[in-house]
This record gives structure tokens, C-alpha cells and sequence, in this order.
């Protein structure tokens, strides 16, 4: 399935190329490449990623970049995804010695509107240009209903955002749907819960489905099966085809199944009749485990508005880079041009 949006937009940039410097800053990794917008149509090119730890700020990171390629082509825009919270045009990352501002990203690339975007408000405006094949579609239900879409997804932590279509759209709403509390829905979950509740106190939704998640849901499950719980790493955890993976495969199983409940959670909370995407780094390893019936009814077992949810499509976005491909649409013709 692919996301479907009217839109509007002031400006008119026919039969002209928008240029942009689009990024993807995480704790990690900044990855960047050039985009090229004309007649509706996004082209992304030069990509590549940068270890952040061997660059002392964004600025020297896009200078590396560029040297790269071989040279700062002339821009319209720039816009780059980071991993938190924008505040008056700039991110202090908490994992990341980096501060990142717009103007001084003008500056560097030479562009002339600059914008730093939530990770997950860039996973939104790549909905809309997603294509068949960048997706895998969960279930049977392919066309849902209404104007707004949602985007979720486990990574590092968890993010969520919903893109609104329409008239006006389409609008991105960033969400910290990821710090609502976890709600258990069978007595198992609830023993899930307890354990962790006894080590945190209050257990969210991140606690759970993120990387560090995993090594959570691993811990309670073997406490809770009388098992003891080796130090494994989220990716240990994922790779389910050693003989001691038993603990694995149970904390996959439940990983998903929770995914799948607050899949429809979400879908409820933010309106998202349109369709539900799933992003992040851990969803896409776990395809080939996912029982499509069993994550449907997880994800629709939401009474009594099942029948709503259950006409809701789910999809899994596997593009290698959606959010640069969102980040290359944030901004409409009109503000760029403007």
C-alpha cells in the first residue's frame, strides 16, 4: 500500500528542479545525500553515511560530505532529521556531543531556507512517496479510509508522528506517543509489567519496544520462565536460530505481539484511519517472524471499536532511506521558493 494526500500548495514550481541537502543525524551515524524535486517526482542521490564520533560537529560532518562528492552543489533547501526535540530552530543531542542549528546549516550548505525536523516527522512526509515496493503490507486490509496516517517504529527509542492530508495538507504532527505507559492485555503481559514496574517504577511503551526494550522484555520473560538471562544484546536477541535461542524466540514473540496491540493503540489515539507504517530498526529484522493472522488480531482486538480498527491497513516500511526521502519533502514549493 502506499499513502495517497491532497495537497495544496501556493507556489507553483513547474517544470523547475528544487534542489536540497537532506540529512539523518542519529547518535551514530549522520547520513546525507542530494535531492532532486521536479513535477511531484523526488530523485535522491550521493549517498552517504558518516560516523558522527569522528567529526567534531555537523558543520565539519556536511564539509566531509561534500569533499565526498566532490563538491557543494547550489541548493534551494535543507532540511535534516535528527534523533529528538527541535526548540527555536536547534537539537542538543543527549547521546551526541553535537548542537545543531538552522541558520548555521544555511550557512554550511549555502541554502537558502534551512530546517531540522523530528526523525519520525521525516518517516511522515515520506508517506506520500513511498511506493509499492517499499512497503510490506500486514494482513489483507490495503485501503483505509479519511485523510490521516501514522508512522511508528523501534529503534533506539521509540518515535511516532502523524501526517495529515486534506485540503491543507498535508501537516505533520510529532508525537512522545512513546512515553505513554504500557498497557498489558493478558495475564502474561501483566507479569511483564510487574517485573519491570519492581525496576522502574512506571513502564512505558519505549521500556518495551526499543533496542534497550528488548534486553527488558528478555529479562522479564526469563524471570518470570525461571530461566536465567544471559547479557545479550538486542541483536543477540533477534537472531533466533542458534539452539539456545529459546529466550529469544519468546521475547520476539512477545515483542511482536505487543508491537501489533499498540499498533491499534496508536491507530485509535491519533486517527490514523488512513493506515499505520512501521518504521525503525528492529520491525524490519523480524519480518520473516511475523504471523500475519496473529499480529492482526492483536492489533484489532480493541472492542468495542474493533470493526474501526480493523479496517485500518498496517505496513511495515522497509525503503532504505525513508527518512531522507521525507526530509526531501518537508518543506512544500511555497516555502521553499517564498
Amino acid at each position: 500500500m502506499t499513502a495517497h494526500f491532497e495537497t495544496n500548495s501556493a507556489v507553483s514550481s513547474a517544470n523547475r528542479v528544487l534542489r536540497g541537502l537532506v540529512g539523518d543525524i542519529g547518535g551514530t551515524n549522520a547520513r546525507f545525500a542530494i535531492a532532486e524535486r521536479a513535477d511531484g517526482k523526488t530523485k535522491l542521490s550521493n549517498f552517504k553515511s558518516l560516523e558522527c564520533a569522528e567529526h567534531k560537529d555537523v558543520y565539519a560532518a556536511l564539509d566531509a560530505y561534500f569533499g565526498m562528492i566532490g563538491e557543494k552543489p547550489a541548493l534551494d533547501y535543507s532540511v535534516v532529521a535528527v534523533a529528538g526535540p527541535v526548540k527555536d530552530g536547534a537539537i542538543k543531542f543527549t547521546n551526541l556531543d553535537w548542537l545543531v542549528r538552522e541558520d548555521l546549516l544555511g550557512q554550511t550548505t549555502g541554502a537558502r531556507n534551512a530546517r531540522l525536523i523530528n526523525d519520525y516527522a521525516a518517516l511522515a512526509f515520506a508517506l506520500p512517496h513511498l511506493e509499492a515496493a517499499d512497503v510490506k503490507t500486514i494482513g489483507q486490509v490495503t485501503k483505509g479510509f479519511g485523510d490521516v496516517h501514522a508512522v511508528m517504529g523501534a529503534g533506539t527509542g521509540f518515535g511516532a508522528s502523524v501526517l495529515v492530508g486534506g485540503k491543507y495538507g498535508p501537516y505533520c504532527l510529532s508525537t512522545e506517543s512513546g512515553h505513554m505507559s504500557f498497557a498489558p492485555v493478558n495475564d502474561y503481559e501483566s507479569e511483564i509489567l510487574r517485573f519491570l514496574r519492581k525496576k522502574y517504577g512506571r513502564v512505558t511503551i519505549e521500556m518495551l519496544l526499543s533496542g534497550p526494550g528488548l534486553v527488558n522484555l528478555y529479562q522479564a520473560i526469563s524471570s518470570i520462565r525461571g530461566e536465567p538471562a544471559h547479557d545479550l544484546t538486542p541483536a543477540q536477541i533477534t537472531h533466533l536460530d542458534g539452539e539456545d535461542a529459546t529466550g529469544s524466540r519468546y521475547t520476539v514473540e512477545a515483542f511482536l505481539d505487543i508491537l501489533a496491540s499498540v499498533c491499534g493503540d496508536l491507530a485509535l489515539a491519533h486517527g490514523a484511519t488512513s493506515g499505520m507504517f512501521i518504521a525503525g530498526g528492529v520491525a524490519p529484522r523480524l519480518i520473516k517472524h511475523i504471523d500475519e493472522l496473529r499480529f492482526r488480531a492483536r492489533m484489532e482486538a480493541k472492542a468495542p471499536m474493533t470493526a474501526l480498527v480493523s479496517a485500518i491497513p498496517s505496513s511495515i516500511i522497509i525503503h532504505p532511506y525513508a527518512a531522507l526521502l521525507g526530509s526531501a519533502n518537508a518543506l512544500t514549493d511555497a516555502e521553499i521558493l517564498g
